[in-house]
Formats: C-alpha cells, sequence, structure tokens
C-alpha cells in the first residue's frame, strides 16, 4: 500500500546566507540559488502530486536587513516572477502570495497581481509565497475583517475564513531548513496539527530527493489529532 502523502506542506527556506558564507560567496549568490531551489522544490511537489506547497519567501521581519540586501530581493522577486510565468501557466500552477504586500514597490507589487491573475484557473498545484508575511499580523487583520456582531461567538471557522490562507487547507507538513528548530511565525494558526521536521541543509543544498525523503518519513508516521 503506498505511503499517504500531505495535501500541504509548508517550508521555511532558511539558509541562503549561510550558504553563502560557508562558501566564501557573496550573499546575493545565495538568495539566487535560493530561488531556484525553490522552483525545484516546487516541481517536486507536482511530480509528488501535493495539492498545496507554501514557502516563506521574506517576512515582516525581514525589513531589518541592510536596504542593498532588501532592494536585491525585491528585484530577484520581480525577475523570478518574469521568468516562470508562462511554465507556471503551463504547468497548470495556481501562485497566490500572502502577507502585508501594501509596502511593496509599485513594479513588483503590479507583477504580483499579473501573476495571480494569470495563474488563477491553475488546479494541480496551489503555490503560496509568503512575502511581508508575518502570522501574527496575518491574524491581526483577520480579526479587523470579522463583522462586530461576529465577534461574541466567533469560531476557528470564522477566523480561518478571512486568514490570506482561506483558500488552503491547514499544514499537514511543516519543513524548515537550516537547522534552527523553530516556526519563526509562518502560518502558526494553519500548522497547529502539522507533522514538523527540521533539517540541518541549508535552502541552497536541499535537494528533490531530500524532500522526498521527508514525504516518506511524513507517510510512515501516526498523526493521532488527540485521539
Amino acid at each position: 500500500m503506498p505511503l499517504p502523502i500531505p495535501v500541504h506542506v509548508a517550508i521555511v527556506m532558511d539558509g541562503n546566507r549561510r550558504w553563502a558564507k560557508k562558501n566564501n560567496y557573496p550573499i546575493f549568490r545565495g538568495h539566487r540559488r535560493g530561488a531556484r531551489r525553490a522552483a525545484e522544490i516546487a516541481a517536486a511537489a507536482l511530480k509528488h502530486n501535493i495539492a498545496y506547497l507554501s514557502l516563506f519567501a521574506f517576512s515582516s521581519e525581514n525589513w531589518k536587513r541592510s536596504p542593498v540586501e532588501i532592494n536585491y530581493l525585491m528585484r530577484l522577486f520581480s525577475r523570478s516572477i518574469e521568468h516562470h510565468t508562462a511554465r507556471l501557466i503551463g504547468q497548470e500552477i495556481c501562485v497566490r502570495f500572502i502577507g502585508d504586500l501594501t509596502p511593496l514597490n509599485a513594479d513588483l507589487f503590479q507583477k504580483i497581481r499579473s501573476i495571480q491573475e494569470k495563474t488563477q484557473h491553475g488546479r494541480k498545484l496551489f503555490l503560496t509565497i509568503g512575502i511581508n508575511y508575518g502570522s501574527r499580523d496575518e491574524i491581526g487583520r483577520a480579526l479587523r475583517k470579522i463583522p462586530p456582531e461576529e465577534i461574541a461567538n466567533c469560531s476557528w471557522e470564522t477566523v480561518q475564513k478571512h486568514l490570506d490562507t482561506q483558500y488552503s487547507p491547514d499544514v499537514d507538513l511543516f519543513i524548515r531548513t537550516s537547522g534552527e528548530q523553530r516556526l519563526s511565525n509562518f502560518l502558526l494558526l494553519q500548522s497547529a496539527y502539522a507533522e514538523l521536521v527540521f533539517v540541518q541543509k541549508n535552502w541552497p543544498e536541499f535537494t528533490a530527493q531530500d524532500f522526498e525523503t521527508i514525504l516518506q518519513e511524513f507517510g510512515r508516521r501516526q498523526r493521532n489529532f488527540g485521539k
């Protein structure tokens, strides 16, 4: 009998800068390699029939980095959207961005809107990318959207339908690279019952084979959900 696969996988893509420093490369090279790795893992998710893949690309705390690095990352996001749009459409991948996108520059914001519109009919994989995302901020924004008359009897279902991820189910498998063992404010509510896997490799070193190994490990775990 084939092992069960997760419906929704979330990944904190950590370690681009550490990988670059370890190899005596400029930090920018680490981010470029990390972007290519993200495309490879999305392809692997598609191959293994994962329905939802969520990637943490830029947190709301990352604005504390140097302006030079932030500007480079924004240009990298913009170029990546341009480069991959046609392929994503062809592969029937629906792309969604979560987070507070209002601080982004006008060019990147428009490209995000464009790729979301162009890929909206994709159903083979829902690819979610967090930019300027923080789960606590998302929760606050969700609560402010709930009508006052619903607050008194507010349920998880009410909150869920106002989250950035209202279109996706809860996370089944949460992966973080670079050896750090924390969630770092990514999909906190959505990951309440997720299986956690922390990988020693930095994100640029994480391969499709590593991903497949983790999927096999997930399939062997017993998930009881409190039973």
